[in-house]
């Protein structure tokens, strides 16, 4: 018999997700004051990470809702810790990623990895899969393959942001001179999508087996789609802002794309099946 979670859902998860949302919305809305005014740049590291740190805690309380309290934390930590040790490999090895740099311009970070890379990796993968889930049934390694795709998806419009615009992640030339990035997307080399989705297959196959697999079915029919939909479209949004602004055409495509996609999930499931349900 597949064990389940007792999960409990009364007056304080509602205010919580008020408060994460009302947070979210708040920083969001700086963001895209401070893009109108300073440009690309936008309000900096600060309220980059304060951005990814609002919306990781939106997607963590979906999870908690699903799993209960401390497998949400499983997940969590396996996501979160997972990315750090694979960007830590990176940085001193040049593994799966390449010869990544972080730029030292975000000031919170360790062992040379920005605290908001593990953030990010939590809110693309863990958003991801909730919403591919919802979407796609219960046929779980194709949820798992198809959340890394939107991944990769996602990638293809954050990767400039943080890379081009922010000047946060690069990949320097190689010690013979030649650029690790010819021929690639906005100074990232075409691998580092590969590497991409390898990375989000693992994190996700991880939350089948640590989280999902102990959800139960009452708790996948709440909140499985527009919530975590909802908060990568804010990403999303940003992103494109910024994009936009600098003129890089690809990536704005890209995140177009995003944003009908995350946008008409949030629209079908409020109308299908309200924000409570």
């Amino acid at each position: 018999m597949k064990p389940t979670a007792r999960i409990s859902v009364g007056t304080a998860s509602v205010w919580h997700f008020r408060l994460a949302g009302g947070l979210l919305a708040a920083v969001a809305g700086a963001e895209l004051a401070g893009q109108a005014v300073r440009g690309p740049v936008g309000t900096g590291q600060a309220g980059w990470l304060l951005l990814l740190a609002a919306a990781a805690w939106v997607v963590g309380l979906v999870w908690r809702e699903r799993v209960g309290v401390f497998r949400a934390w499983l997940c969590l930590v396996w996501v979160m810790l997972t990315s750090l040790l694979v960007m830590m490999l990176a940085v001193r090895h040049g593994f799966l990623f390449g010869q990544i740099e972080f730029t030292g311009r975000e000031s919170l970070s360790l062992a040379r990895v920005p605290l908001s890379v593990p953030l990010l990796w939590w809110l693309v993968v863990g958003g991801g899969y909730l919403v591919v889930e919802s979407l796609w049934g219960e046929w779980r390694v194709g949820v798992s393959a198809f959340t890394a795709l939107v991944t990769v998806q996602m990638a293809l419009m954050i990767l400039p942001f943080v890379g081009r615009l922010r000047d946060y992640w690069r990949w320097p030339a190689s010690p013979t001179g030649s650029p690790q990035a010819r021929g690639a997307f906005f100074g990232t080399p075409w691998t580092v999508l590969a590497a991409w989705f390898t990375l989000a297959l693992g994190l996700a196959l991880g939350l089948v087996i640590l989280g999902d697999n102990w959800s139960s079915a009452e708790a996948r029919t709440r909140r499985q789609a527009w919530a975590p939909a909802a908060v990568l479209l804010t990403l999303t949004i940003i992103c494109l802002g910024a994009n936009l602004l600098a003129g890089l055409w690809l990536a704005v495509a890209f995140g177009a794309a995003n944003a009908v996609l995350f946008g008409a999930v949030v629209v079908w499931y409020l109308r299908e099946r309200g924000p409570g349900r």
